[in-house]
């Protein structure tokens, strides 16, 4: 059985947050009230997922993401936060948090993180695909890397005029002439089924793809940018979620090479 560390100052939210574990997600809870009790279980036996409260005393919980991230890069986590400012959760991404969720929790909202954040670490686990062949590469645009590591203070970022090229539940392949900055956190905003959603979003891979020129404009250069998705709201999740459902059902349709 799957274990999850929970890690969070109050009690009463701690016994909850273990039921929900073992009830909703069929897991084995490891409890734990402060950042230095959290570091020591990990240290003596396997853990498969990490709930982390951000606001703590003495220890917070971006000092212990740090210190879990430094022994343990790949282990998921996801930050619990009960502040309204999205500050916190924005440092708690950059320093390498896989989601977060806020206070007061819901938890078909939690169970979906969860299961998209697992999933996300088991598919990264695969063996790589074969490179595609040279008659794919023909038809590609080349690609250019515009990224290196995200900065120490990152501040969320609107990504505005952006087209929806592919979509997934944990991701979307976007177009848009303002460049980015791979690793960093944007805010997305598009139609999908006639309803407009709201998402945050971490570039993993960017590229140039083609010049266009506006009615009277300049030419510009048009992006193509893999989001994964690392904060999304319950209702745009279901819309998301249905939306893919919807469009693998019609016949001869399948997704393009958006994130999977």
């Amino acid at each position: 059985m799957d274990t999850v560390l929970i890690v969070d100052d109050e009690r009463f939210f701690l016994t909850v947050l273990g039921d929900f574990v073992i009830e909703r997600l069929q897991m084995q809870p490891l409890l734990a009230q402060d950042g230095p009790t959290a570091l020591s279980l990990l240290e003596k036996q396997p853990v498969d997922l990490v709930l982390l409260d951000i606001i703590m005393p003495e220890m917070d919980g971006l000092e212990v993401l740090r210190k879990i991230k430094d022994r343990s890069p790949s282990l998921p986590v996801i930050m619990v936060t009960a502040s309204d400012c999205l500050d916190h959760a924005i440092s708690a991404l950059c320093e390498g948090a896989d989601d977060f969720v806020r206070k007061p929790v819901d938890f078909d909202e939690l169970q979906l993180c969860v299961t998209r954040t697992l999933t996300r670490m088991r598919v990264a686990k695969l063996p790589p695909q074969p490179p595609p062949g040279p008659g794919w590469e023909r038809r590609k645009a080349p690609r250019v890397c515009l990224g290196g590591e995200p900065p120490a203070h990152a501040q969320l970022k609107q990504l505005k005029d952006v087209s929806l090229i592919d979509l997934s539940r944990s991701g979307a392949l976007v177009e848009h002439t303002e460049p980015v900055r791979t690793g960093e956190i944007y805010c997305l905003s598009f139609s999908v089924g006639g309803s407009q959603v709201q998402v945050l979003a971490r570039a993993v891979r960017a590229y140039a793809s083609h010049f266009v020129t506006p009615a009277g404009g300049e030419r510009q250069l048009v992006f193509r940018t893999g989001m994964e998705f690392v904060g999304v709201e319950k209702a745009a999740a279901d819309l998301i979620a249905a939306h893919v459902e919807h469009l693998l059902k019609e016949p001869g349709r399948g997704m393009g090479d958006g994130i999977r």
